[in-house]
């Protein structure tokens, strides 16, 4: 216990800095900023990899908070904080005391904070008399305007700035009745992305893996709950066969996508088992990837191969085949 509050005495100011860093570099800086801000959360993540002591990120997180207000003097980008990174990783730390880590627990965390979030705007929407849908078109047009009035800034001409704005506008219309999705793919990968940022820091530091990950789940052998199956096969029969009313059509719709990801995911999980199964190198993972992202209509069969895999069992298959051939 004396040995992790050392280190948190010299962790946890450090995680502060670098926290603030992070998401002025993404607030203040538009695009590579963008990026960078992508990390925010990955110092909180490296603070839990130093000590099993429960107080050190919630402590980190509300000095963050007090910083950033000192900073800008309005609440809103200290929510955005909050709610896109903070929140992060309070859920995150303490999901990774509850169980084993894999790619399961960052789907939990991602569900975790896309409901807490979704709550927020129902309880914002009913005080101001509007549909949850009208709040996030309402919303994303405020950041849409913010991002605009950040590239006017920059000297991005006007003409550009019309074509960028009348585009964002109909996206953000469309992706009113899609945020529980959108919302839920972005704290997946912003938390596996700081995840995997600070996994590499620590590595590069200490030349070992964190203890918290020395049983951690590979990510080519990650499988899903078979019975997840069925909400989407409800969730998509009700949009396609059913005359839902608005609100239950967003609700299925949402229910539908963020399954759909999860299984796409395990599409991927079931290509990383392949990777591993055949020994193929570094270029041509890359290469296979690029084209994946380049013609992003083949992440259906990805989907197809992640729903597919609770009656196929692909890897089992696979490897099944390889003892074959070593016979």
């Amino acid at each position: 216990m004396v040995e992790d509050q050392v280190i948190v005495s010299r962790v946890l100011p450090i995680a502060v800095i670098f926290t603030i860093m992070l998401y002025l570099g993404g607030a203040l800086f538009p695009i590579v900023g963008a990026l960078i801000g992508l990390a925010t959360i990955a110092p909180g993540i490296y603070l839990r990899f130093q000590t099993r002591l429960r107080w050190p990120p919630t402590v980190m997180v509300i000095a963050v908070v007090g910083l950033l207000f000192l900073v800008f003097r309005a609440s809103s980008p200290v929510a955005v904080y909050f709610f896109e990174f903070g929140l992060s990783s309070l859920v995150l730390d303490d999901l990774l005391r509850r169980r084993r880590f894999g790619v399961e627990t960052l789907f939990i965390a991602a569900a975790v904070t896309t409901f807490a979030i979704i709550m927020v705007m129902v309880w914002l929407s009913s005080g101001q008399g509007l549909t949850p849908v009208t709040l996030t078109e309402r919303f994303l047009q405020a950041n849409i305007e913010a991002v605009c009035a950040i590239y006017a800034n920059a000297g991005v001409s006007a003409a550009q700035l019309a074509t960028l704005r009348q585009a964002a506008e109909e996206v953000a219309v469309w992706a009113g009745s899609f945020f529980p999705t959108l919302l839920f793919v972005a704290f997946f990968a912003v938390q596996s992305f700081g995840f995997g940022v600070a996994r590499i820091f620590y590595g590069k530091r200490h030349a070992a893996q964190p203890e918290i990950l020395s049983k951690a789940a590979a990510f080519s052998r990650m499988q899903l709950p078979s019975l997840l199956v069925w909400p989407l096969i409800i969730s998509l029969a009700a949009v396609f066969f059913l005359p839902l009313s608005t609100t239950w059509r967003i609700v299925s719709l949402n229910c539908a996508g963020i399954l759909l990801f999860a299984y796409l995911v395990q599409g991927f999980a079931i290509l990383q088992f392949v990777f591993e199964s055949f020994a193929v190198g570094k270029v041509p993972r890359f290469f296979l990837f690029f084209i994946f992202l380049a013609f992003q209509f083949l992440f259906i069969f990805f989907i197809l191969c992640g729903v597919f895999d609770i009656w196929f069992d692909f890897r089992t298959r696979i490897m099944r085949r390889q003892q074959g051939l070593k016979q």
